[in-house]
């Protein structure tokens, strides 16, 4: 095996494969198997169950009673050890991982190979403890799409189909069951990075086997071996399933879109949707009918009060895992969503600076939602005492961006029974995006909200605001060319006089709502970011951003665009997801001298403030008087935008 770098020798279980089942996760083992250095088990599940009550991290001292859960498992045998293999490991261990890693080092001679690992779908739910207990292991998450498994579940008869719930809806019983098992495994494997957590697509590992074997194996330091693709060689038999006759990777053997009803498929993507298109996959339908959505919302009930979701990283760390001390973990320690808001005068950047932050492994940033100070400020649906009522429901479900999160109507209804208030109501629909994005934390990048810091502070007290500020000259050049400024600035009353002093009363209202509202906020819970800095060095920006919202650094980061960059002629920076690029707007070559007067004559004084050469620090006694008049009919306009404070 490939052993160049500096790591320490490899050490058993070196690899987990993980998955809800039906994923195909028992053809990768089999194609992991079949490599000359590495023995993969298949189904032992016994080792999380002795110490899944243990907080996380707690390596026991071995006894004689975990011994005997171990080994008692019914799945133990299919490791296929002997009972001299199993004293010999206990003699030479002293905690429940020394046994564990001597019993698959046992397994890997057993098969003539210096590594071993297991498969094991259920791990999806125990990463936490398995990672505890094996820092140095490695874990690959099988996924596939949710529509497809539910077939095979239907035709199978064990998992899901053993619900109760399964009696009257099987297919919901196989959405819950898989987005459960999916949002595990990413919520875990996102906090042990790129090194240790690999995600496979099962879609990509069917068309393409050999590249994708030959990319796993280097992940696994492992030299490539063309028995991982020919594993099935020889073994090829008549059998009643793909699993029974060991057949080659072939796609098709489940079609959701040839063999499952609409009525089914509606079903599935209300209670799934979410979890669907966080792992790229489209829905058939954006909106189930009525009829459905009840009974999607009668499911989703009984699935919360007859399941138990896996406990977040948070509660699983910490000192005691009982239902008190993970209750005081929540209160004391999670830190609650909405987490962090992006705000910022519209064509600022925010678009690019939401998409790099989406892509760090904890943090999911919304779609814009606009609705939240909207609805606090009307009252709409909330009662004397702030609690949210049931007509909320209606006016929130009808407003167009409350649909751009992918959360269905009766997700928020079920969210609502102990009548919440207002803040309490709208951090239960982010933590459910949270949930179907695989995430702990949740922002929001709506840009107006800078006009609302002092009101979203005062719902949510621990919030953070990231302030981005761009140079207001290349605003306004972006501004004339929007196709939504009408909708914005536009309304304004000198808009169709002067646009470009009207884009500058515009851009200095929003900058300064935002500075004063910095000034009031406690120290550590905002951050003012620059448009140019973020595209002169991103990292640094990065770096600074994730220091402020206490998060590791992740370098996805930096490669936020990989993979969707299009280049169709006549796209905007944002419909092309380009990389930070310097240069697209450039007020010194693109905007006249004259322009450039009038802009500086508005907002000169807060362009220097802000640490932005002014191009024309005289302007003449007509650009003054034309300012004025500007600044002074936009004041006076009560419906406009934020005015310029002077």
């Amino acid at each position: 095996m490939n052993d160049t770098n500096s790591r320490a020798t490899p050490r058993n279980p070196y690899l987990f494969v993980v998955g809800c089942l039906r994923s195909g996760t028992t053809m990768l083992q089999r194609m992991l198997d079949a490599h000359p250095d590495l023995a993969v088990g298949y189904d032992s599940h016994f080792i999380p169950r002795p110490i899944e009550s243990l907080p996380l991290g707690v390596d026991p001292p071995l006894t004689d009673d975990l011994v005997g859960q171990a080994v008692g498992h019914r799945r133990f045998a299919k490791l296929g050890l002997s009972p001299s293999d199993v004293e010999t490991a206990r003699q030479a261990s002293s905690t429940y991982a020394e046994f564990v890693s001597r019993l698959y080092d046992a397994f890997a001679r057993l098969h003539g190979k210096p590594l071993a690992g297991e498969k094991s779908p259920g791990y999806c739910r125990h990463l936490p403890h398995l990672h505890g207990l094996f820092p140095w292991a490695r874990t690959i998450h099988l996924f596939r799409d949710g529509r497809d498994i539910a077939l095979s579940v239907l035709d199978w008869g064990k998992g899901p189909k053993k619900l109760e719930l399964a009696r009257r809806e099987p297919v919901a019983a196989c959405a819950l069951w898989w987005r459960r098992d999916v949002a595990a495994a990413r919520a875990y494997g996102a906090r042990l990075g790129p090194d240790r957590f690999r995600e496979v697509r099962y879609e990509d590992l069917v068309a393409a086997p050999e590249p994708m074997l030959r990319d796993l194996a280097g992940w696994l330091e492992l030299p490539y071996d063309d028995r991982m693709a020919r594993y099935h060689e020889g073994k090829t038999r008549a059998g009643r399933t793909a699993k029974s006759s060991w057949i080659e990777p072939t796609a098709g053997l489940r079609n959701w879109r040839e063999q499952m009803s609409a009525r089914d498929v509606e079903l599935f993507e209300a209670l799934a949707g979410g979890a669907l298109e966080a792992l790229g996959y489209e829905r058939a339908t954006h909106r189930a009918a009525p009829s459905v959505r009840r009974i999607a919302a009668e499911c989703e009930e009984w699935w919360r009060q007859s399941m138990d979701e896996p406990p977040s990283w948070e509660e699983l760390a910490a000192p005691s895992s009982s239902p008190v001390a993970r209750a005081r973990k929540r209160e004391s320690g999670r830190r609650g969503n909405p987490f962090v808001f992006f705000v910022g005068c519209p064509r600022s950047g925010t678009t690019l600076l939401k998409r790099i932050a989406n892509a760090h492994r904890d943090l999911a940033v919304t779609p814009e939602t606009h609705w939240i100070p909207r609805f606090h400020r009307r009252a709409i649906g909330v009662d004397d005492d702030g609690r949210v009522t049931p007509a909320m429901l209606s006016a929130l479900a009808g407003h167009p961006k409350f649909e751009n999160l992918r959360i269905d109507l009766w997700r928020v209804a079920a969210a609502i029974e102990d009548e919440p208030t207002y803040s309490e109501l709208v951090t239960r629909i982010f933590d459910l995006y949270g949930r179907a994005q695989g995430k702990p934390l949740v922002g929001d990048k709506t840009p107006g909200y800078v006009k609302h810091i002092d009101l979203l502070h005062q719902l949510w007290p621990g919030a953070r605001f990231a302030h981005l500020v761009r140079d207001g000259r290349d605003v306004c050049l972006s501004l004339l060319e929007w196709s939504r400024a009408a909708r914005n600035v536009g309304r304004l009353p000198t808009w169709s006089e002067d646009r470009v002093s009207t884009a500058a009363v515009w851009w200095a209202g929003m900058v300064r709502c935002g500075r004063d509202a910095f000034a009031r906020l406690p120290a550590g819970l905002g951050l003012e970011l620059r448009y140019e800095a973020l595209i002169a060095d991103p990292r640094r920006e990065c770096e600074r951003l994730c220091a402020f919202l206490e998060l590791p650094f992740d370098p996805a980061m930096m490669t936020f665009h990989q993979g969707r960059t299009r280049a169709e002629e006549g796209l905007s920076a944002k419909k092309a997801w380009l990389p930070p690029t310097a240069g697209l707007r450039d007020w010194r070559t693109q905007m006249s001298a004259e322009a450039v007067e009038r802009f500086e004559s508005v907002a000169g004084d807060l362009l220097e403030e802000l640490g932005y050469a002014r191009a024309c620090p005289a302007p003449s006694a007509r650009a003054v008087r034309q300012a004025a008049r500007i600044v002074d009919a936009c004041a006076r306009e009560p419906s406009g935008a934020e005015p310029l404070r002077t």
